[in-house]
């Protein structure tokens, strides 16, 4: 039990009612909220459950939220590996690709749900993602077709791997081809007058944050012309569009460095900038479904923008005003809805976890849709966090966000400092973000401090600060995440001794190379890594990244530099504890990584430990591998920082 009068105890060993149980059931999240101009009284979106390790879809209306589909359902798709958004709904039908068998289904409520796209034929795997009601009985859609491999000479996805945009009958009768341009496809999208097609296309090697293009093609009879190339260029990325209700097209695009807002004039092919700001409005393209934008009927637009920390805002055309709203509110999704006099979202701040927020265009209050899952009398030993810019190599800004020692109960004695957790996003092109966090939490309300580091090659700061990793993978991101710990520990904030990091993908990789190449960190917790560069290519993880190791590292003709800066060339150097987590079932990083790690420490007698869970992929969700990997993060430190961690309540 937590004592009610303030203690002291060792920073790490603080007694905390946040519990490992707690914050397994809390790993779950929501996503791409949705409504239907007929039932302006609903709102649905995904709900991720760490009990069933499925995707709800919820619909809430004046009687409240419920699931509409059943435990034994899941709204997700796997297009292009990390998905994208999963239903469309139309008054209360809805479209909805399922997990189990990657078919679209149709959901009309109080019915069960009929599949309208057939079953996968043998040796092809096919999967359907953002789809979008487009009358005369159909859907339009992403549809991505996957051959089964013939042999070890056939184990390049990239040629057994091709897209296209549908339309799907919601009778089952037909699946038509509509049109495609490129090997990916994102974000399609019909004109108000029906006339237009427009989407984002863009080719290996490139990645969608280096270069996409914008297309457009008539359409008769439901089906595109010739497509035309309206915009973007292998160094400038379009990663959202929107038709305007007047029939302009709107994206987001970055040819001056920033996601910026553009107005694109269809019949003469142009581009012009309409709001030039030295701020991201909009995000990596890892999902599709998400623009980042919306047009309101009165030529408005709403969108997110910022450096890091984020606002969302209203731009009139007329008079060039950009009007703030939900200023509390700094982090916020990419799928933005336009419904009943609101915009609906998901969003997060400093004191919010992320949750559905439905927030009126006057200005007015934002509601919450969705609770944060936690118990009232635990929001206390929440960690707020700080986002800070730190000195790196070079001189070179750092963007982190630090997460302080948080316990109302507790406290250590004076003129002793915190153990440090220091966490590395994946990606490695994505970003921390600045909200609580039940897991980093698990460990602040124990006396821990954890930072989150934002190193270079991550999102919201604009391209250059993106593209610092361009070719050196392995080596700013170590750089900047060992000169973040130190530089917290020059300031006296968090004992030297004491620091340990982790990280899961790419953040694996980097958590590998900090303990290989460097002494700052006395332990690390290493979630599904990539290990070896030159394994991590065509034949060894899916489509979408299988070339990505051409602008992280380069050419794959430069054997050296592949395994100069792969961990595993270092592996021998580590001298510090870990634990390895990791998914049997992931196809993104691929066991072997992991286990080729494990086994060279083994063989040196290193302290480690190896979790392997069965029915897990690439990211965690079930509830037992979240608690069981978190305990084993609390042996390490236990172990490495001779501390006594306990994660009961």
């Amino acid at each position: 039990m937590v004592s009610a009068a303030p203690g002291i105890a060792r920073y790490g060993e603080w007694p905390s009612p946040l519990s490992v149980d707690v914050a397994a059931a809390a790993s779950g999240g929501v996503s791409w909220p949705a409504a239907s101009e007929a039932r302006p009284d609903v709102t649905w979106w995904c709900a991720s459950d760490p009990a069933t390790a499925t995707e709800r879809l919820m619909r809430r209306d004046a009687a409240g939220a419920r699931d509409v589909l059943g435990p034994e359902w899941s709204a997700r798709n796997r297009y292009m590996g990390y998905g994208g958004r999963p239903f469309a709904v139309s008054g209360d039908d809805v479209v909805f690709t399922h997990h189990g068998d990657q078919r679209l289904y149709v959901l009309t409520l109080n019915e069960p749900p009929r599949p309208v796209t057939p079953a996968d034929p043998p040796g092809l795997k096919v999967c359907y993602a953002e789809p979008q009601f487009v009358g005369n009985g159909s859907v339009l859609c992403l549809r991505e077709e996957t051959r089964d491999p013939t042999g070890p000479d056939d184990a390049d996805p990239a040629p057994r791997t091709s897209r296209a945009i549908v339309a799907v009958a919601l009778d089952g009768s037909d699946v038509r081809e509509v049109a495609r341009s490129h090997h990916f496809l994102a974000n399609p999208r019909i004109s108000p007058d029906g006339r237009r097609l427009a989407w984002i296309g863009w080719d290996h090697p490139l990645m969608p944050w280096d270069g996409t293009r914008l297309m457009v093609a008539e359409l008769t009879d439901g089906v595109a012309g010739p497509a035309r190339e309206l915009f973007g260029a292998d160094d400038v990325s379009v990663a959202g569009l929107e038709w305007a209700p007047d029939g302009t097209l709107l994206a987001m695009a970055d040819p001056d460095g920033w996601w910026n807002l553009h107005r694109i004039d269809v019949n003469a092919g142009t581009a012009i900038c309409v709001l030039p700001m030295e701020e991201e409005c909009a995000a990596a393209l890892w999902q599709v479904g998400a623009s980042g934008l919306a047009a309101l009927p009165d030529g408005r637009v709403v969108f997110r923008h910022g450096v890091g920390d984020q606002q969302l805002s209203i731009w009139s055309p007329s008079d060039g005003t950009l009007v703030g709203l939900a200023p509390e509110w700094t982090t916020f999704g990419g799928g933005i809805v336009v419904h009943a006099g609101t915009v609906v979202l998901t969003a997060a701040s400093p004191n919010s976890r992320p949750c559905v927020l439905r927030v009126p265009l006057d200005g007015g209050a934002p509601t919450m849709l969705t609770d944060t899952t936690l118990a009232a009398d635990l929001v206390p030993y929440l960690s707020v966090p700080q986002p800070r810019v730190l000195t790196g190599p070079d001189g070179r800004d750092i963007h982190v966000v630090f997460y302080p020692p948080t316990n109302p109960d507790v406290s250590a004695r004076e003129g002793t400092l915190p153990p440090l957790l220091v966490y590395v996003h994946g990606g490695p092109t994505s970003r921390g973000g600045a909200a609580p966090d039940v897991q980093f939490s698990l460990f602040t309300s124990r006396g821990f401090a954890v930072v989150s580091v934002d190193y270079g090659g991550s999102t919201g700061y604009g391209r250059a600060y993106r593209e610092r990793l361009r070719h050196k993978w392995g080596i700013v991101d170590r750089d900047d995440s060992v000169a973040a710990a130190v530089a917290l520990a020059d300031a006296g904030e968090v004992d030297r001794a004491r620091m340990a990091i982790r990280g899961g993908s790419a953040g694996g990789w980097t958590a590998l190379a900090c303990l290989a190449e460097s002494d700052v960190f006395c332990a690390g917790a290493v979630y599904f890594p990539v290990s070896d560069a030159s394994e991590w290519s065509a034949g060894d993880t899916h489509d979408f990244e299988s070339r990505y190791m051409f602008s992280l590292i380069g050419p794959p003709e430069d054997v050296a530099q592949y395994r100069e800066v792969s961990p595993l060339t270092h592996v021998d150097s580590i001298t510090a504890p870990l634990v390895m987590l990791q998914g049997a079932d992931d196809f993104v990083c691929l066991p072997h990584h992991a286990q080729r790690v494990v086994d060279a420490v083994a063989a040196r007698g290193l302290w480690h430990r190896l979790l392997i869970f069965e029915g897990e992929g690439h990211g965690f969700r079930k509830a037992s591998s979240t608690r069981d990997s978190l305990l084993a993060e609390a042996d390490l430190y236990s172990h490495a920082m001779s501390l006594a961690v306990d994660l009961s309540a």
